[in-house]
């Protein structure tokens, strides 16, 4: 609270923490830019100094050399290496970094990127994904061929009542010598009522 208090103080307005938090992230990102950039001469002086060292020795000796002197792989070495001779002319402006030296020009385009492996768990998702996937599409063709399965039931019913109202109908019409007119009223009714059952 005394920090909050002598902020307040000076004048200075509080910004809420959520706020600066992108502030905070580009400065950070700015000082390791920063820092690697500041590395760049020391970087170059080492490589040329392992070029000098190196053409003093024989095949096998320079790799067991940096290992007792420096922790340091014969890939990482000569990277530094690489790096010095494509310096040498002091054009250092053409790099930000060395960073940006190996994804352009020393054969590791990821290098200094962080690249996020896929874990167990990934290909899990991906599975289950899949399986949903086509368990939705299986779903789908099943729910059209039942609704086609429908629609053929559908239309024959519909021919079915059809057929049987054209055959009654000569029977019972009361234009006919046996024909009866309450029994024709009685099959159009049935008729409709059927059709409309059948969703007609």
């Amino acid at each position: 609270m005394a920090d909050i208090a002598a902020h307040q103080a000076g004048g200075a307005v509080l910004r809420p923490p959520r706020v600066l938090v992108p502030f905070i992230k580009e400065d950070l990102s700015q000082g390791a830019k920063a820092a690697e950039q500041a590395g760049t001469p020391y970087y170059r002086a080492a490589g040329e100094k392992m070029m000098e060292a190196k053409v003093q020795m024989t095949h096998g000796e320079f790799g067991i050399w940096l290992t007792r002197n420096f922790k340091l792989s014969a890939v990482h070495a000569r990277r530094y290496m690489r790096y010095a001779r494509a310096t040498a002319d002091g054009e250092n402006g053409r790099y930000e970094s060395f960073s940006d030296f190996m994804r352009k020009d020393g054969g590791d385009p990821t290098y200094g990127k962080v690249v996020r492996k896929a874990g167990w768990h990934d290909a899990v998702k991906d599975t289950i994904s899949k399986a949903a996937e086509d368990a939705r599409r299986l779903a789908l063709a099943e729910s059209l061929t039942r609704q086609q399965e429908r629609d053929a039931d559908h239309k024959l019913a519909l021919r079915l009542i059809d057929i049987g109202y054209k055959v009654l109908a000569k029977e019972l019409h009361p234009d006919k010598l046996d024909g009866d007119r309450d029994a024709m009223v009685r099959l159009n009714r049935v008729r409709s009522s059927l059709k409309e059952y059948a969703g007609g």
